[in-house]
């Protein structure tokens, strides 16, 4: 349930210009802290030195993202804000966030390495509805990232200025490079127009709860505990880039009406459900005959994050070397799926490129996009150094590694561990039956195997850094993860997404006739091993 404002209001000491009145529902520490830089003419140093915590006011400077972080707000004191705003700001900020996205997987608010807050459901910049700002009024609502438009007014939201662009990180600010005055850009933007000769109080209008007219937000407001409970078993894609995903929301009220009957329809949502066969199968007896030779490993090492992200001996790795021919088993089935369907025509390109095939002069030809991102794609999951090798006979692997395993190879992050750590956690593996977790793990390579390809297929390789080959938007993969673990394990991933390819009006080949696509005598191949070759022969 959400907290009531009037719990955390008490009467202020009078040591500043303030009035409790002037507090909103919902309204967040930044809105907060605007109203009292105007009634009180304060800057940023002020706020530390009246609300800080003991150790931040024996420092000079405040510096570090951290101590302006206004989502945990660790630099202030709570105490303080009753005993001089007559409100226990903190407090009601911190249960603000829980009961919006504290039952959500992931959902908590962490610092990564002490110092780097990321907060997946909340968004880093200040995001705004223009109306409430001209009221002076700033929402928790328009952080939360389900929340697609302002719930008050179901305006978009936005989060730059609307004359000069600059986006606003959402903390207390360290400068005034963003804000010279209250709800004033730096460019000289006014959010909202202040009148002289009027009273404090008629200059911010208060919204209450009931004056919400979203539906989707007043039903999100209203999950009790068990909907919220029902919830949290679900595990979203750790690379869902959720403020670019606006089914989302839909998504998560619909699991709990076990029904399809909004946005998501059966045409654009499948849902699985794991098999319940799967839980009677006992896989070591299979496991140990397949991996009979030097078999001396505990099958619940698996248990240990240690073993999930680092090369170890081969006697400790016969479950993850099954993980590893699964992932091998499902590439190549997908790979040979291509090649028949969507790349039947383009089989020569792709032996164009492979074969790194030039004019006689060593200028470069056209490459098929088809081409393209077949070799990438294939290069990408098979981690080769050079693209030209993606069709050579795969070296036999005397040592086993867990990168071996992962979907890209970054184990710090890749999902495919992500999930095995959450199930790991979920129900720890004490017993001889691995085949849940498989199943887990077989439908998430499948499917970012297809996402992959596409990406490649439709973006150019320039857009494929910073781990953006990782990330799904618009688009849903998800599993529920019931409590119990007799309870069936689902599988929620958006079909239009996973089916849809472009069409050849789209993705233009600059081979379109069978007689272009055919070698010519200008052309010949540079291959390395080619090139090799041909030095030998010529001696």
């Amino acid at each position: 349930m959400i907290p009531e404002l009037k719990v955390y209001l008490s009467k202020p000491d009078g040591s500043i210009t303030w009035n409790t009145d002037w507090i909103s529902e919902f309204e967040s520490p930044w809105s907060i802290f605007q109203k009292i830089q105007f009634t009180n003419l304060l800057n940023k140093q002020d706020y530390f030195h009246l609300f800080g915590t003991p150790e931040i006011k024996k420092k000079r400077t405040v510096i570090g993202t951290r101590n302006h972080n206004l989502y945990l707000m660790p630099s202030f004191d709570d105490g303080k804000f009753i005993e001089i705003l007559g409100f226990s700001l903190k407090g009601y900020n911190a249960d603000l966030i829980r009961n919006l996205s504290g039952f959500l997987h992931d959902g908590e608010l962490r610092e990564k390495r002490k110092t780097l807050a990321e907060y997946r459901y909340w968004r880093k910049c200040l995001t705004f509805c223009d109306e409430c700002l001209s009221n002076g009024y700033h929402s928790m609502l328009h952080q939360f990232e389900l929340f697609q438009q302002c719930p008050f007014h179901q305006t978009p939201l936005h989060d730059q200025c609307p004359q000069c662009s600059i986006k606003y990180p959402y903390e207390l600010f360290k400068n005034q490079a963003n804000f010279e005055s209250a709800l004033t850009c730096i460019c000289g933007h006014r959010y909202k127009k202040f009148h002289a000769n009027v009273l404090l109080g008629t200059h911010w209008k208060t919204y209450k709860s009931n004056e919400l007219s979203d539906g989707l937000v007043i039903e999100w407001l209203s999950l009790n505990q068990l909907q919220q409970k029902a919830i949290s078993s679900i595990y979203l894609y750790p690379y869902t880039v959720i403020n670019e995903t606006p089914q989302l929301l839909n998504f998560y009220l619909n699991y709990i009406k076990n029904d399809n009957t909004s946005e998501l329809t059966p045409q654009q949502n499948y849902s699985v459900k794991i098999s319940k066969h799967l839980k009677k199968i006992n896989n070591i007896p299979y496991f140990v005959e397949k991996y009979s030779t030097g078999f001396q490993g505990n099958f619940e090492d698996i248990n240990t994050v240690k073993n999930l992200i680092t090369p170890f001996a081969d006697q400790q790795n016969i479950v993850m070397k099954e993980f590893r021919d699964m992932k091998d088993t499902i590439f190549g089935s997908i790979a040979k799926h291509l090649r028949k369907t969507i790349l039947s025509k383009h089989k020569s390109c792709i032996k164009r490129y492979t074969t790194v095939s030039k004019t006689i002069d060593g200028a470069d030809i056209p490459v098929c996009p088809y081409a393209y991102a077949y070799i990438k794609w294939r290069q990408t999951i098979k981690k080769l150094e050079h693209y030209y090798d993606v069709d050579a006979k795969p070296y036999n692997r005397s040592r086993f590694s867990s990168a071996e395993v992962s979907f890209l190879g970054f184990l710090d992050q890749d999902p495919i561990f992500d999930i095995m750590e959450i199930y790991r956690i979920k129900y720890p593996l004490k017993h001889t039956n691995y085949s849940n977790i498989k199943w887990l793990i077989s439908h998430m390579y499948s499917y970012l195997f297809i996402h992959l390809f596409k990406l490649f297929l439709t973006e150019s390789i320039s857009t494929l850094t910073d781990n953006k080959d990782l990330t799904l938007k618009e688009s849903i993969l998800a599993f529920s993860l019931p409590d119990n673990h007799s309870d069936e394990v689902q599988k929620f991933w958006d079909q239009k997404t996973l089916n849809h390819f472009l069409s050849e009006k789209e993705v233009i080949c600059p081979y379109p006739t069978r007689r272009s696509k055919r070698r010519t005598t200008n052309e010949k191949s540079f291959h390395p091993m080619r090139i090799a070759i041909n030095r030998a022969d010529s001696r």
